[in-house]
């Protein structure tokens, strides 16, 4: 009996370990009770994340909350207890052990109360958007070459100096005064709240409230084109180009729009059609640098080395050999350690023929051993994912999108 209570305890020690009793948002706020990991409603009970919880609960907030990853890895062990099978999840678990706080530049980072955070979510799950965090974007006013209208002077300038809210403030004050301003302050709408991240608020504007002929502006539907990108909305993306660069013959939004078409299908990884957009970029004077370089990015792109998840895993076999490979070598030499030491216990405690807590250690032994093969596979399209990250964020920079 007191070896089933010494397992018990360490499992639930050994899946808190670095671990955080809440979660954050992005701007520092706690995530509320129906989005934490950690709260009543559960998608599949599991006396494990009762342990956790109770780690989160007493063990964690002594500690301090200090675990580098987001969601922390009592969060990450009660998510994937509560959504996969027990093995999966035990696998999934152990993985994130050995990479926690490791090999930082793999990861992307999010702002928390308690500071930056390396972003780390289950394979099987898609990272919410907008968490990572990003250096701040600037936002202009549209002027219409064809409206002088004084009444858009401050609009612009608040625009232009990243009074966003004010902006929107005031343009709403002057559709409710029913003056015709034309085109140019609806698009600043659309430019506000693109800016202020009102993403389907922009789009509802459009809808709704923009005439047919107001729709066919093409500096309109190169904002929402911007929108439905922010979305990733790909496909309603391409289709507002498209459509942007039929009603524009030669104005001054056409190459805004090949430049936002090479970035989407960068973002696809479609270096070939990227490529041509840049090419057809480049016909314009002002572009001829920047397509230059872009081509040069995509060049690099098709360049680059991806290392194979297989042999990976047949690295694994020497533990932390897979992860060494995927580029992950802090986590290979922890992984290294930490399955040596545990083999080297279960070993010992068979020679003193004290089974009971060999056979613990030797569970542990083998969730870590099949969690650093499991975990070098994924490591590896992590690692493959990030160079293509990596050349979509070099054309971000370049196009200034």
């Amino acid at each position: 009996m007191k070896y089933f209570f010494t397992f018990i305890s360490c499992i639930y020690y050994c899946i808190g370990l670095n671990a955080q009793a809440f979660t954050y948002a992005s701007d520092g706020q706690k995530i509320s009770t129906e989005q934490s990991f950690f709260n009543e409603k559960r998608t599949k009970e599991s006396s494990v994340t009762d342990y956790i919880s109770i780690y989160q609960q007493h063990i964690s907030a002594i500690r301090g909350h200090q675990c580098p990853m987001y969601p922390s890895c009592s969060n990450y062990g009660i998510k994937v207890f509560q959504e996969t099978s027990f093995v999966n999840a035990f696998l999934l678990t152990s993985d994130r052990l050995l990479r926690c706080g490791h090999d930082r530049d793999h990861y992307g980072l999010t702002l928390s109360k308690t500071g930056f955070k390396y972003i780390d979510y289950p394979h099987y799950d898609t990272i919410p958007r907008n968490l990572e965090y990003t250096a701040n974007r600037y936002f202009y006013a549209y002027t219409s070459l064809n409206q002088p209208d004084s009444s858009l002077r401050l609009i612009r300038n608040l625009l232009n100096n990243e009074y966003y809210q004010e902006a929107l403030l005031e343009i709403i004050r002057l559709e409710n005064s029913a003056k015709n301003v034309g085109n140019e302050l609806f698009v600043n709408k659309i430019i506000c709240l693109n800016a202020l991240g009102h993403y389907e608020k922009a789009i509802f504007e459009y809808e709704t409230k923009a005439s047919t002929s107001l729709k066919k502006d093409p500096e309109l539907i190169y904002q929402i084109a911007l929108v439905q990108d922010k979305l990733s909305n790909d496909t309603q993306t391409l289709t507002l180009i498209t459509e942007g660069l039929t009603q524009c013959q030669h104005c001054r939004t056409e190459p805004k729009f090949l430049a936002l078409r090479a970035l989407v299908y960068a973002k696809q990884y479609n270096w070939q059609a990227s490529a041509q957009a840049y090419r057809l970029l480049s016909s314009f004077d002002s572009y001829v640098m920047n397509s230059k370089s872009a081509l040069k990015t995509l060049a690099d792109a098709e360049k680059i080395w991806y290392r194979s998840p297989t042999l990976a895993g047949a690295l694994s076999v020497i533990p932390g050999a897979g992860y060494w490979y995927a580029g992950h070598k802090q986590t290979a030499v922890a992984s290294f350690l930490i399955n040596g030491l545990l083999t080297f216990a279960t070993y010992s405690n068979i020679k003193k023929e004290n089974y009971g807590m060999a056979a613990l250690t030797g569970v542990f032994n083998l969730s870590f051993y099949l969690g650093n093969i499991t975990g070098a596979v994924k490591s590896t399209q992590r690692f493959n994912e990030k160079q293509k990250e990596n050349i979509v964020r070099k054309l971000q920079y370049n196009s200034h999108l």
